[in-house]
C-alpha cells in the first residue's frame, strides 16, 4: 500500500462537521489499534490529540512554532518531533502553506492497560 502526500492534500479540508464546524484539516493515510498516520494543515489553533498516546510530527513543508510547555521551537521541513504522552503542545504561527505528518502510537502495553482499565470499569458499573 503507497499512499502520497499529494493525494492526502487532496482530501485537505474535509466538509464541516458538527465536531469539525471549521472543516477536517487532517486526512488520515493509515489506522491500527496502535498506529495512525494523518496528514495534518492546520489552520486555526491546535485539534484535540486523543489521550494516552505517543506523538511524532514530521514536517513536510511550511514553517511554524511548536509550542511545548513554555518552550517555542522553530520547525521547518525535515524536522521531526516526538511528543511524549499526554504532554500540552501546540502550533502557532505557522505559514499557509504548513503541513506535517502526526504519527499517533501506543504500545501494546499502552494498549493492554487500556483494556485491562475498560474491563475493571465495567465490571465496576
Amino acid at each position: 500500500m503507497r499512499i502520497g502526500f499529494d493525494d492526502l492534500m487532496d482530501r485537505i479540508p474535509g466538509p464541516p462537521t458538527k465536531k469539525w464546524p471549521d472543516g477536517v484539516w487532517f486526512a488520515r493515510a493509515f489506522a491500527s489499534d496502535t498506529l495512525s498516520v494523518q496528514l495534518y494543515t492546520p489552520k486555526s489553533g491546535m485539534y484535540p490529540v486523543p489521550p494516552g498516546v505517543h506523538i511524532i510530527y514530521i514536517v513536510m513543508r511550511g514553517r511554524a512554532h511548536l509550542k511545548v510547555g513554555n518552550k517555542k521551537h522553530d520547525m521547518q521541513p525535515g524536522d521531526v518531533v516526538p511528543i511524549g504522552v499526554d504532554v500540552v503542545h501546540e502550533f502557532e504561527n505557522f505559514t499557509k502553506d504548513f503541513a506535517t505528518y502526526v504519527i499517533f502510537w501506543r504500545s501494546l502495553e499502552d494498549l493492554r492497560n487500556m483494556k485491562l482499565k475498560e474491563q475493571q470499569q465495567k465490571s465496576v458499573a
